[in-house]
């Protein structure tokens, strides 16, 4: 099969397309769709360990990727985490979950990963009719999901992008209720200290900027608000009955997947980006 590996951290330039032995496992599926997530490149980069510790990183050579949606030797179509990467032309499935009819293969992916991280956090976050909600991203795959779920629970949503909306210079912007964090760095300390003191509620689910938020306990202390992180439990199910509406973004090529990478990193992008075998 054909898969796409990287023998050493760099730049998009180490991705390179190679013939390796198929995978063996009891849910071996031909692949119809890849996903492709920002977080790729960081491990690309050799990245991982440096914003999150607790991450091993990966044993070179490796074929990156999280989310794959195939077809098995019996017709079924299904989505999961493939064991061995997901940028490859087969992948074995360990837990596979059925992509329901209707559901193109990338809006199952636009609601595998990003989904359940998007709901998960609009959770956490507890958001009430009336709340003001700044999404950070919001014209990417979890935020475009986070600012239809704080519209559903009656919230006034503040959506921050590159793209559009109201941009990342915030002087003068009114204290919010609630923040969807996810690019850490100088942004994410704005929209910290954008919080309502003693009651904001702020979820951080990344750091985009390449830098971990920069807050103290003593800050979350002085404004009296809640900081957390990504809450588990949320699963791929769960976010199909919600009938939400993911933007799909570009297009690729396997072979391609290193100009998805360039545009990642450049966050050009807009909505779900995938590849195609």
């Amino acid at each position: 099969m054909k898969a796409v590996r990287f023998h050493e951290f760099g730049g998009p330039e180490v991705l390179t397309v190679e013939e390796v032995p198929d995978p063996v496992g009891d849910t071996l599926v031909d692949v119809t769709a890849i996903g492709l997530n920002y977080g790729e490149t960081v491990i690309r980069r050799g990245k991982g360990r440096e914003l999150f510790p607790w991450y091993p990183g990966p044993a070179l050579p490796v074929t990156l990727g999280s989310e794959v949606v195939g077809t098995t030797g019996e017709g079924r179509r299904v989505m999961g985490v493939p064991r061995d990467g997901a940028y490859a032309t087969k992948a074995v499935i360990e837990h596979p979950i059925d992509v329901p009819d209707g559901v193109s293969d990338h809006e199952a992916l636009a609601l595998f990963l990003q989904g359940t991280t998007a709901v998960a956090t609009a959770k956490a976050a507890r958001i009430r009719p009336g709340d003001r909600v700044l999404v950070e991203a919001a014209s990417g795959g979890v935020g475009s999901l986070l600012v239809q779920l704080a519209q559903r629970a009656g919230a006034t949503v503040l959506a921050a992008s590159s793209k559009g909306g109201i941009g990342y210079d915030w002087d003068g912007l009114e204290p919010v209720d609630v923040v969807f964090e996810s690019i850490g760095g100088a942004i994410g300390r704005k929209a910290f200290e954008l919080l309502r003191d003693g009651a904001g509620r702020m979820v951080v689910f990344g750091y985009a900027s390449g830098e971990p938020l920069d807050v103290t306990a003593s800050d979350v202390f002085r404004k009296g608000v809640a900081v957390m992180g990504l809450p588990r439990g949320t699963t791929p199910q769960e976010v199909l009955n919600l009938n939400l509406k993911p933007v799909l973004g570009d297009v690729y090529r396997l072979d391609d997947i290193a100009e998805a990478h360039e545009a990642l990193e450049a966050r050009t992008t807009r909505g779900k980006l995938i590849a195609r075998p």
